[in-house]
């Protein structure tokens, strides 16, 4: 199936243009907290051990750097297709960078995931609408799924577009669609954990993996859960 891309409107690999676009998103976003504590939250409450991430679109190392703190990480690595956004992020982590294995691949190539040791977290937010159209949305979720260990453990975050958000509905999936993309490409127990400004966080587990529940669960079910429903990146 062939497709146009949708244009970006930042050239992220212009070091001015990727700085411009960090400040003005942590202006325009300052509840984005939420999204970092809830990441957080579910990462320790799926393990009980140290485990690696791996972060695609780790962008300027903000979600690294609350995962870094508040996680026992055993081992982190930040794809980006961007080396200006990966000089961000060393610059935002500091120190910590050097706990950061920094990798520079693009999700729109086949095979950006070749080479990538299993590992037990994929981590993502406000990223994956850089395939550039959300047809490529499923094919890119199923090479997600074949990078996580057995027990591991997926945390989607992204825009959603819906009537009147004036996002593009060629670029990024309704909320409804995030769910259903996920079952598709081979994930299961998918829940929303977080939903706000537009922006909605899903876990899921590879279909390997056992539910830790013996029901089934429908992913658009209790949606109050996740808390902000309903109040209010391209």
């Amino acid at each position: 199936m062939m497709f146009t891309d949708v244009p970006s409107p930042v050239d992220f690999h212009d070091l001015q243009q990727a700085r411009a676009w960090v400040e003005n998103t942590v202006a325009a976003r300052p509840w984005r907290s939420a999204f970092f504590d809830a990441f957080v939250d579910a990462l320790n409450q799926h393990f009980r051990r140290s485990f690696s991430v791996l972060e695609l679109g780790s962008g300027p190392g903000h979600l690294a750097g609350h995962v870094l703190e508040r996680c026992t990480v055993a081992q982190y690595r930040a794809i980006d297709f961007s080396a200006a956004m990966h000089a961000l992020a060393r610059e935002h982590l500091g120190a910590a960078a050097e706990r950061v294995l920094f990798v520079e691949k693009d999700f729109r190539s086949p095979h950006w995931f070749a080479g990538l040791a299993p590992v037990d977290a994929i981590v993502t937010m406000q990223a994956a609408h850089e395939v550039r159209h959300k047809a490529r949305q499923p094919g890119f979720l199923a090479q997600v799924r074949r990078v996580i260990a057995e027990g591991g453990l997926f945390l989607f975050c992204d825009h959603y577009a819906e009537p009147g958000t004036g996002k593009n509905p060629e670029l990024f999936l309704t909320k409804r669609e995030q769910a259903d993309t996920l079952v598709r490409a081979g994930f299961q127990d998918v829940r929303m954990l977080l939903d706000f400004g537009g922006i909605a966080l899903h876990r899921a587990v590879p279909l390997t993996v056992t539910p830790r529940a013996s029901r089934t669960i429908d992913p658009h079910a209790n949606r109050e859960r996740g808390g902000f429903i309903g109040r209010c990146r391209n």
